[in-house]
């Protein structure tokens, strides 16, 4: 019994590897679906511990990637995203709860998160409004500076700055800004498969309320639904054996940290460029590296 036992195991191993090489063969056949140049600041790498003891390096990197509305430089609520009600009705979710109904709230926040697929868009506008609101907050803050009196308020500000430049320089230029349940209808939509990525992601649902403005205390806040991509089904990349050599010596990701906080802007440029493919099922490879300088 232990021997039929033992056989089957193996069996089910060897299987299970078929399954998973006909798949990547699947995917890798055949033109692209996307072929995009991202760097470092878009895709940051990661290894475990004792990768230098072992054949298989365990070097992997992590997609990195934004959505507007989520951070303090250009967009007020989440209400403004594209990520709104009549998106996520299309993306499965229940919005038919009145939102003035007292028990709104705990109806959605026990929705279970759906898959459908996210457009990610590289370099493009979205990343371009970011950016203007950041140079813009940028100097708001020096405004504020030049008219502080307290010296640690004035440090305060400065980091601010600091803190800001740096961002600017290391924000992944890749943008969550459409998604939907038929991935080729996302294609003839997005059709630059240079700039759009179309990939497997994981979304969730919530109720927000507009903050009051100024005005009497006890003016309603107006409720409104949002949803957030809560990740990316394939964010984590792995390095074969092809280009494990290439990190390990030209890039040294074993001793160099990407964001250092006490470094020049200049030390924070991107090291490497990565062409990343995406396949006939959307997920991710690596076709190429190379050393930026």
């Amino acid at each position: 019994m232990k021997k039929y036992g033992l056989v089957s195991a193996i069996a089910l191993i060897v299987l299970t590897n078929v399954v998973v090489l006909s798949g990547v063969a699947n995917n890798r056949s055949g033109e692209p679906d996307a072929t995009v140049q991202l760097t470092e600041r878009e895709l940051h790498w990661k290894h475990s511990w004792n990768w230098t003891d072992r054949e298989d390096s365990g070097l992997h990197l992590i997609l990195r990637w934004s959505m507007p509305g989520y951070y303090k430089y250009g967009w007020a609520h989440r209400e403004n995203t594209w990520l709104n009600q009549e998106k996520l009705a299309e993306l499965g979710f229940d919005i038919s709860y009145p939102l003035e109904d007292k028990k709104a709230s705990r109806y959605y926040s026990r929705q279970l998160p759906r898959q459908a697929y996210v457009v990610l868009e590289f370099n493009g506008d979205a990343y371009q409004k970011w950016l203007k609101g950041a140079r813009k907050r940028i100097e708001e803050v020096r405004q504020d500076l030049s008219e502080e009196k307290k010296p640690n308020k004035k440090k305060n500000l400065e980091n601010d700055i600091k803190h800001i430049q740096q961002t600017s320089v290391t924000q992944s230029r890749l943008f969550a800004i459409d998604a939907g349940q038929d991935p080729q209808a996302l294609r003839e939509k997005y059709p630059d498969k240079i700039k759009y990525i179309i990939t497997p992601a994981v979304f969730d649902i919530s109720m927000n309320y507009i903050p009051r403005k100024k005005g009497p205390p006890k003016s309603p806040k107006k409720p409104y639904l949002s949803g957030w991509v809560r990740e990316v089904s394939i964010a984590d990349i792995h390095v074969n054996s092809d280009y494990r050599s290439f990190f390990i010596s030209d890039i040294k990701t074993h001793t160099k940290t990407y964001l250092p906080r006490d470094k020049p802007l200049s030390d924070l440029e991107p090291r490497y460029q990565v062409t990343l493919n995406y396949g006939k099922r959307h997920e991710p490879w690596i076709a190429d590296v190379k050393k930026l300088k």
